[in-house]
């Protein structure tokens, strides 16, 4: 039996989980489009996933990036990924990966190049955005910045800075995450950057409004959208800002049937989080992360901006997981039951979640008893949402040109979900 399937059905002890091993399966290639043609060789068969779900399988496309954090596709043959330490944009195509770019990044814990988004731009071309702490020739951090890019098809021009969010004291808690919708809003996230003086963006009443434990929203020239939920303060910084209270995120996704933004959060040991996120978020931090019912935290006891609402997530791990990206299905290729539904992998243990998307496409839906509170309690209750396991832990989750879904890894792989048969 899958082992995978085996363990949530079984919803076994966590020290039995623990002494487990699991053999990964190296899959066949299929038949099918391929924007990625050539698969890579890994170092064994045990390198490769596994998965629940014995109608998908994984097979490698690329390997040996250091430290990768993001990917987005600039064409049906054409992947940009992102290294956080070495600042280096590599373009894999035809099975080559080729230097396109190298920035000057600060290297310190969470810092880095750290996400990269992409999206149509006039005349035909595309622009691509690039979130990253950029340093000094020392590698001092200057501070997170988000610059955008002409591609035409074969390199990066017209450098622009788009927007610039603070570094200090770091070096964690940078987010650096990007999304793009259909109607060009450009998202990214920040988090508190370990910033210790609080404020009212951290639910605090006194202290400076400083641009950090935030999601903001632009155009696609870095300029604020006018129906941003901040707009009357007057103040420029302010107008940016989508949601706050946020303490760190590694992901986000625009849902593709609504056009409202999800995005990932990590708690500090308890409690990292998927929230729906609507206009004027407060998320919570530093008062509280996960449910608010399982804390002593009441709602007024949050700081609120003018227009803002707290929410509470629409799930929860309680021990953290180093929940990272998030992304819609939003195609059949992997089968009906997966599209407009969602994947969200995790850092720690290479897990790849699968969560449906409830009616009101307001929550998720897991089908499990155990985690009727959005909850899991524990690892094993963690095991009854894990459609798969990777080698190592993800850092992106994208669907490709062709349909499938590509998950890239912190140990340099990239990987293609792709029907079994």
């Amino acid at each position: 039996m899958n082992k995978i399937v085996a363990l949530a059905a079984a919803a076994v002890s966590v020290a039995a989980i623990i002494s487990l091993v699991v053999f990964f399966v190296f899959p066949a290639r299929p038949a099918g489009p391929e924007p990625l043609p050539s698969p890579v060789s890994v170092s064994s068969p045990e390198d490769m996933p596994e998965f629940a779900d014995a109608s998908i399988k994984a097979e490698p496309v690329a390997d040996g990036f250091a430290f990768p954090t993001s990917m987005a596709f600039v064409g049906n043959d054409a992947l940009l990924v992102t290294e956080k330490e070495t600042g280096a944009l590599y373009l894999m195509s035809a099975g080559t990966k080729t230097q396109v770019l190298k920035m000057s990044v600060s290297k310190g814990a969470e810092q880095g190049l750290l996400g990269v988004a992409v999206t149509g731009a006039p005349g035909g071309s595309k622009y691509v955005f690039l979130y990253l702490t950029e340093s000094d020739s020392s590698g001092n951090a200057l501070g997170n910045r988000i610059y955008r890019y002409n591609w035409d098809g074969k390199a990066l021009t017209d450098q622009t800075l788009v927007l610039e969010l603070p570094a200090a004291p770091g070096p964690i808690h940078n987010g650096g995450k990007l999304a793009v919708s259909s109607k060009g809003e450009l998202f990214a996230v920040i988090g508190d950057v370990n910033r210790q003086v609080e404020g009212p963006l951290t639910n605090e009443q006194a202290g400076e409004i400083d641009d950090t434990s935030v999601i903001v929203r632009m155009d696609l020239d870095g300029e604020p959208l006018a129906d941003n939920p901040f707009t009357s303060y007057g103040k420029r910084s302010l107008s940016y800002y989508y949601a706050y209270g946020v303490r760190n995120s590694f992901g986000m996704d625009v849902d593709p049937v609504t056009g409202v933004l999800w995005a990932t959060e990590n708690g500090p040991d308890q409690y990292d989080e998927i929230n729906v996120v609507q206009p004027g978020m407060n998320s919570g931090w530093k008062k509280l992360t996960g449910p608010i019912d399982r804390s002593d935290v009441a709602e007024s006891d949050l700081t609120y901006l003018e227009g803002a609402v707290y929410r509470d997530p629409v799930f929860s791990w309680k021990s953290s997981i180093g929940v990272t990206d998030i992304e819609f299905i939003s195609t059949d290729k992997l089968g009906e039951k997966y599209r407009n539904n969602v994947f969200v992998g995790d850092y720690n243990a290479g897990n790849l979640y699968y969560f449906t998307v409830d009616g009101n496409r307001n929550g998720v839906e897991t089908g499990q008893s155990d985690l009727a509170d959005l909850v899991a309690d524990s690892y094993g209750e963690s095991l009854l949402v894990r459609l798969g396991a990777f080698p190592n832990g993800i850092t992106d989750i994208e669907t490709g040109p062709d349909g499938y879904v590509y998950v890239l890894t912190f140990g340099g792989q990239v990987y293609r979900i792709v029907p079994a048969s």
